[in-house]
């Protein structure tokens, strides 16, 4: 009997699997399926989440890549010093090759990391704003699933469709420049920056944008009014990467991983001050009882 105990015992510390219903619960894994059915029948949504990206991580490169290719050779077309003094190891290559090195280093992790911001804020004002307007969202909160949890599941469904377009288009960004940069002879792009970027940055960013729409939902009426965040959302990474074209700074490794830890912080408390906030009469018209 010892022994069919012990070896019972042994085997009962088995390694646990990941489970679904530990993080979300069926009423939430319902509501993200039914988020994502509903951001993609709508069309209008459907085409900006595609043509956006493609324009920032397609087009802009392809246009870039194509105009410096008709660049002189000469010297005197060389880098700035004090672009050139941003990166390390471009003053041997020519002309094109510095200045396509620079767009890759310099500017295109910009354009990239707008993807996660316009991706989330797009899909927070459909399923933030839209069912509001549509007056599906009072039916739901009216429902027998708590508040919390819709506000977690509708999180959790644009955060990870604003990530799922970002890697696709970073999947299509790497195509466009691998092949601009194997053309003119210049060095592959992919860095620690960018690997940072884009599994830690791009992540916390769509969060915190996705949270802050919704923060901003009980005082948004339309879903004109939702997109407006987009411009306070971008607004500070344009400034963050084009500042230190003025020599001030410059976008190192420990400055990505600080602002991905405030971002993250910033996240959590977002979205907690919002889930006391969404409430029936915080979000509705709700008339008061004589």
């Amino acid at each position: 009997m010892r022994e069919k105990r012990g070896k019972s015992s042994s085997k009962s510390p088995q390694e646990k699997k990941f489970d679904l219903g530990n993080v979300f619960s069926s009423a939430e894994i319902v509501l993200v399926g039914k988020d994502l059915s509903a951001l993609w029948r709508s069309k209008g949504t459907r085409a900006l989440l595609m043509l956006l990206p493609v324009i920032l991580v397609v087009v802009i490169p392809l246009v870039y890549s194509v105009a410096i290719s008709f660049l002189p050779t000469a010297d005197d077309l060389t880098l700035p010093k004090q672009i050139a003094a941003l990166m390390s190891g471009v003053e041997k290559y020519g002309p094109r090759r510095q200045w396509m090195a620079a767009f890759t280093t310099l500017l295109c992790p910009m354009l990239f990391l707008c993807v996660p911001i316009i991706c989330s804020v797009l899909a927070a004002s459909k399923v933030f704003v839209g069912e509001k307007e549509g007056h599906t969202l009072e039916t739901l909160m009216l429902s027998a699933i708590d508040e919390k949890s819709i506000l977690h599941a509708k999180v959790t469904c644009c955060t990870l469709l604003s990530v799922a377009i970002s890697f696709v288009s970073f999947v299509a960004f790497t195509i466009t420049i691998s092949v601009a940069e194997l053309l003119m002879g210049a060095p592959f792009f992919l860095n620690l920056e960018w690997i940072i970027c884009l599994l830690l940055f791009v992540p916390v960013l769509a969060l915190f944008s996705v949270v802050f729409v919704s923060w901003e939902f009980s005082r948004v009426h339309s879903s004109g009014e939702a997109l407006q965040t987009m411009g306070y959302l971008m607004l500070p990474l344009l400034l963050l990467y084009l500042g230190q074209f003025t020599g001030a700074f410059r976008i190192t490794v420990p400055l990505l991983l600080g602002i991905i830890v405030v971002l993250a912080v910033l996240s959590i408390v977002l979205f907690n001050v919002t889930s006391r906030r969404f409430q029936p009469e915080f979000l509705f018209d709700v008339p008061r009882e004589p």
